[in-house]
């Protein structure tokens, strides 16, 4: 089923939003976007086969530029991704889930870097954090050095998927893998960097919403096996051979747990020896100088496991 409201200009921006049983959510992520002051967009809104009140909410509210399309059955959140790549109109597809809300003139700031800078294919942003009554929580503020982002995708990804925008005619190429379920964004991030730079601006353009019915949220196991086979095939890129161990080290990491888990000798002794292998791949010394590399490296150490060199 398909609801169009439309005006005949085609848009510059596709603002892509997959929702499942967000119906309560809705009026304020959607009110969060005509708040912007940018206004050359359609919304494309598919419903992946909600059992909650998302239709009633999307016919009663009457939005321009709006195209709300029905999955015949759940499809689960990449098969309903790709189906917007295909559908979305504009050169850029802005990014957004049905319980989050947009802030700052994210859209304006995003568009026109994009615009101005062409060798850029993605651009994110820093972002709040919220739980299920809308309370804030945090802000985490992003990393914007292009090469930085490239080679830190290996071991954390570096952007919030509600927070991007990236241009449609490489997005629809590449498209999101089904391999990696849950954290099909930081592996699409991955391949995003091999064609193109990718960064993020220093604005606070989202709130993400924390809760339990949210999907990374119910599906964590799920979630850590698809990242350790995303920095698997990661590290097979930089030809790092890595056993289980050296792999659930360089995992642990990612998953944020450095700062309180690396703190008795053998196991700082233990990362350390990881990193040296992984900086003494011939891969990285081609593409990277020795003096990059060895800042980087303090400064993943330092950042994400707590240990100063």
């Amino acid at each position: 089923m398909t609801l169009t409201i439309m005006k005949s200009k085609t848009p510059q921006t596709t603002i892509l939003i997959p929702s499942y049983n967000c119906g309560n959510y809705l009026l304020e992520c959607l009110g969060s976007i005509l708040r912007q002051n940018y206004d050359d967009y359609e919304i494309l809104l598919i419903d992946d086969g909600s059992t909650d009140q998302t239709e009633k909410v999307i016919r009663s509210l009457g939005i321009a530029n709006l195209r709300y399309y029905q999955n015949k059955r759940n499809s689960g959140i990449v098969p309903t991704l790709n189906r917007g790549l295909k559908l979305a109109k504009g050169k850029y597809i802005a990014r957004m889930d049905a319980d989050d809300v947009m802030l700052g003139n994210r859209l304006t700031e995003q568009i026109e870097f994009l615009e101005d800078n062409p060798d850029f294919g993605m651009i994110g942003g820093s972002y709040q954090i919220m739980d299920g009554s809308g309370i804030y929580r945090d802000t985490v503020y992003t990393r914007n050095d292009p090469d930085f982002l490239k080679l830190s995708l290996m071991f954390r990804n570096q952007f919030h998927h509600s927070a991007i925008t990236m241009r449609t005619d490489i997005a629809t190429k590449l498209k999101y893998s089904t391999k990696f379920p849950y954290c099909e964004d930081h592996e699409l991030w991955t391949r995003f960097s091999e064609v193109s730079k990718v960064t993020n601006l220093k604005g606070i353009y989202l709130s993400y919403r924390w809760h339990v019915n949210n999907s990374c949220s119910k599906n964590q196991a799920m979630l850590k096996t698809s990242v350790l086979s995303l920095m698997s095939r990661e590290l097979d890129k930089i030809a790092v051979e890595h056993n289980a161990k050296e792999l659930m080290l360089h995992g642990s990491v990612c998953f944020g747990m450095g700062n309180f888990k690396f703190r008795d000798t053998v196991s700082v002794a233990e990362l350390k020896k990881w990193y040296d292998k992984i900086f003494a791949s011939k891969s990285l010394k081609q593409q990277y100088s020795s003096e990059w590399l060895e800042n980087f490296r303090k400064e993943i150490l330092k950042s994400y496991c707590g240990i100063d060199e």
